[in-house]
């Protein structure tokens, strides 16, 4: 009893707090992980054995019976074919003709050994003059014709009909006949058939080319030629096969005959063509091999490495220095056994605490998400009991932080994106806080990769900076592609293992604004999905953890796609001004690898936009493309907003075309290939378009203008084609439905370079009318949306139709009004459209009235 109690004491001083080990986990693990492993393996090489390489054989055996029977079928084909070119021959020789001239038997008698002569292989030649009842002379015997097959095969011969070699059975051994008619050049009169025939024996010699150990070849002749599962007979064979073949036979017609070939492989070949599993059950057993020794290597190497490491966290527990972790299971290990410390030390001697410092490794360009190396962060030693950052791997957990509300920008969250004076209103805590709600709503979509973005405005780099940290620090994981155009955001969510992403853009504004498209699970979000956002960042309730980072090239697999889809038949010169924005560098190498000559203005990368501001839609920033095109004779010329999903098109005389009729080129040449196709436009559009979309046999929609919502009617009515006033043109055919400038100018091209037409005289074809470009009336961004409801609901348009989808729009019988609030700036926007310049005063003098009769105070500039 007493040595028991001092083993008791000893082992509970030895262990005073009971901590034991039970079962070892990293054993089980590995053991698990094996069992993980071999199972699909052992599962893929059973299906190799038992179910792929069967048939593999059984595809390879039957490929090869259906050559060797077609090369059999060649051989005979051949024979025949010669057969027909010497008896043509031969019937028009001289000797022959005189003979049939004549038509004296002695004569024939001879004509007949003559042509023998000629005919080896041939057992018996007859030469049978026509009388003047043709094969009508044959009934009262069959002229030594060796039966019914033979006198009808003269009979068919001379009545002109085609026929084809007959085989029968004649005293125990198979022959074959063939007719050919004779015609006296000279004499109309005078007409012969001439029938040779031959002993099966030449068919058969004719198989002897390939070895009789490889399987047996038959001549089949087909009593009813139209069909193969008629009766048959076997004509000639030659080899042998076993029932075992039988289920690889393959037939192969001889043309011009009722004949076939088949061939039934022998069990030598059969075994020849089989794949042996011997090299299979050596890779699997390789395999297995391999799985098992890297399992014990891990068994045997990680727990000493395990133990360096919780010896590196315990001996610097107490240590003012940095502790490295690289091992992110032991990160909160660590944490926790430094606050320990620190608990420790404030009781024995208190000190002021500090903030925390956490440096997040940033993972190099083009390497794997997954690589534990990418998670490790360095804890420097301050007061962790403050750290509100959860650096576990892994999981979301809320945080939530209160914003404060006061001065808030709440006009930046506009209706399909986020878009604000870069410096006083995106300022780095609230593009955080935007990263942190786009980076927690994205994992409640599980979506885990963001993909980022920015166009070459010099406040991009800053914001996409803070906007990656916050999407990493809300946990998820981050696809940097660059500063490329917006459609290479929507393109790599098509492209990469990744549908969400944000691009950082102020589009067509000017150099000092800034702002933020967000897309998830490949859709642009709208109204809604700001909303969102915006209350997101008002909660404060964001999720944490740890995200990682790597950078992707996209631009080369753009190009490679658009040139591949876009064809130019006809090399053109052409204008791009890139407006020194996002497309300045991309856009001269597409068009150049798509055949065209370009001639580049204003493609200098620059964020401040020196030229002038990057906004396709105001006509005035496209004076020096029109005078580029001009003066470079070019067959057209293009310019691209900032960001790159806009366009604008100049003709070779210095037309600017409207985005309403740049949509009726597109509309007719995609509704021809697609009758009844949906086309859907805003409503700043021409009335003239929903016309000539239906006359080309397609459906006109009308909506809402807006880049996001127009996406979003295009894939509700599953559209191949959309386009807005402003220039954003989106192709369902063929592409992948965003909007995209550069593929639009790549379609421009395309229909161009096909049709032949230059651009002025293919816009001749579409009608015209009187109408305005957009026009831009400044409204007080927090009273905009309040007044167009005011006009909406309190004007009298009674004498046109109102339409107020999007603003109001008001069609008269000769044209049309649109009064609307901008979704991206503090402004209205207003159009209008006539069939003469007297209809068009009148019709924005009406607007003038009754807005006026609205709010007397809003000056109207048009």
């Amino acid at each position: 009893m007493l040595k028991a109690d001092k083993k008791k004491k000893k082992k509970e001083g030895a262990n005073p707090q009971g901590i034991v080990a039970k079962g070892n986990a990293l054993r089980s693990a590995v053991v698990l992980g094996l069992l993980v492993a071999l199972v699909p393996a052992l599962l893929g090489f059973t299906y190799l054995l038992l179910l792929r390489d069967p048939t593999v054989n059984n595809q390879q055996l039957s490929r090869v019976a259906e050559s060797f029977a077609a090369q059999q079928a060649t051989s005979i084909q051949r024979v025949l074919t010669g057969m027909n070119e010497r008896l043509a021959g031969a019937a028009r020789s001289p000797l022959a003709l005189q003979a049939i001239a004549n038509e004296l038997g002695q004569d024939i008698a001879l004509v007949e050994q003559a042509m023998l002569d000629y005919f080896p292989e041939a057992i018996s030649l007859r030469l049978l003059p026509m009388g003047e009842m043709g094969t009508a002379d044959f009934e009262g015997g069959n002229q030594g014709l060796r039966n019914h097959i033979e006198v009808d095969l003269v009979r068919r011969a001379g009545k002109g009909e085609p026929t084809v070699p007959e085989s029968y059975k004649f005293e125990g051994r198979w022959l074959s006949s063939i007719a050919q008619r004779v015609a006296h050049p000279r004499i109309e009169d005078r007409q012969a058939v001439i029938i040779a025939t031959v002993d099966n024996q030449l068919l058969v010699d004719s198989l002897q080319s390939l070895d009789e150990a490889g399987g047996k070849f038959e001549v089949l002749q087909y009593l009813a030629a139209d069909t193969a599962s008629g009766p048959q007979n076997v004509i000639a064979k030659r080899g042998s096969s076993s029932d075992k073949g039988a289920d690889y036979t393959a037939t192969v017609d001889i043309p011009g005959t009722t004949w076939r070939v088949s061939f039934t492989p022998s069990d030598s070949l059969i075994g020849d063509l089989a794949i042996p599993a011997g090299g299979q059950l050596a890779v699997m057993a390789l395999v297995v091999l391999g799985m098992l020794g890297g399992m014990a290597l891990v068994l045997i190497r990680f727990p000493g490495t395990l133990a360096q490491q919780i010896d590196k966290v315990i001996a610097a527990a107490d240590r003012k220095s940095p502790l490295e972790v690289s091992v992110p299971e032991l990160v909160t290990i660590a944490k926790q056994l430094r606050r320990a410390t620190l608990r420790t030390l404030r009781q024995s001697s208190p000190a002021s605490p500090e903030q925390p410092v956490v440096e997040f490794s940033e993972a190099p360009a083009g390497d794997d998400l997954t690589n534990p190396m990418f998670q490790s962060a360095n804890i420097l030693d301050n007061d962790e009991e403050s750290l509100d950052l959860d650096l576990s791997a892994g999981g979301d957990t809320a945080a939530p932080v209160t914003p404060s509300v006061a001065g808030f920008p709440d006009h930046i969250f506009r209706a399909y994106d986020i878009r604000g004076d870069a410096q006083s209103e995106l300022t780095d805590e609230l593009v955080a806080k935007i990263g942190g709600a786009i980076g927690s709503i994205a994992g409640e979509m599980d979506e885990q990769t963001m993909i980022v973005a920015c166009d070459g405005r010099t406040s991009s780099p800053r914001i996409k900076a803070a906007l990656i940290k916050a999407l990493m620090e809300s946990g998820r994981d981050v696809i940097d592609i660059g500063l490329v155009p917006t459609p290479l955001l929507y393109f790599a969510t098509r492209h990469l293992n990744c549908h969400s992403g944000v691009m950082i853009t102020g589009s067509h504004n000017p150099a000092e604004y800034n702002g933020l498209k967000v897309v998830m699970k490949q859709q642009t979000i709208a109204a809604g999905g700001i909303q969102d956002i915006r209350e997101r960042v008002l909660s404060g309730k964001f999720k944490k953890g740890t995200g990682r980072m790597i950078r992707e090239d996209v631009v080369p697999a753009y190009i490679e796609e658009v040139v591949s889809d876009i064809a130019i038949a006809v090399p053109l010169k052409m204008v791009i001004d890139a407006g020194n924005g996002a497309t300045s560098r991309i856009a001269p190498e597409l068009f150049e690898d798509l055949g065209c000559e370009v001639v580049p203005l204003y493609c200098e990368l620059d964020g401040r936009f020196p030229n002038h501001t990057p906004d396709t839609s105001n006509e005035d920033n496209l004076t020096d493309l029109v005078a580029a095109v001009q003066a470079e004779e070019a067959d057209f010329g293009v310019a691209f907003d900032g960001d790159g999903d806009r366009l604008a098109v100049v003709t070779p005389s210095g037309q600017i075309i409207r985005s309403d009729v740049l949509l009726m080129i597109f509309a007719e040449d995609v509704v021809s290939r697609n009758p009844g196709a949906d086309v859907v436009f805003d409503v700043k559009c021409s009335r003239n378009l929903t016309k000539l979309i239906s006359r080309f046999g397609g459906r006109p929609v009308l909506w809402k203008t807006g880049h996001a919502f127009m996406k979003e009617k295009m894939q509700e009515t599953g559209a191949l084609l959309g386009g807005e006033f402003s220039g954003h043109m989106f192709f369902g055919e063929r592409w992948y439905g965003f909007d995209d400038g550069m593929y639009a100018a790549g379609r421009l091209a395309e229909i161009l370079s096909t049709h032949g037409h230059s651009l002025d005289d293919t816009l001749a074809n579409y009608p015209s009318s009187v109408n305005t470009p957009e026009i831009i009336i400044p409204v007080p961004e927090s009273r905009k949306f309040e007044l167009i409801q005011k006009i909406t609901a309190e004007a009298d348009f009674s004498t046109g139709k109102v339409n107020t989808l999007d603003g109001i729009r008001v069609d008269f019988t000769d044209g049309w009004g649109l009064l609307r609030a901008s979704n991206t700036s503090a402004a209205f926007t207003a159009r209008f459209e006539a069939d003469s310049e007297e209809a068009l005063e009148t019709i924005q003098a009406e607007f003038r009235a009754q807005v006026a009769l609205v709010d007397p105070d809003l000056e109207l500039n048009f």
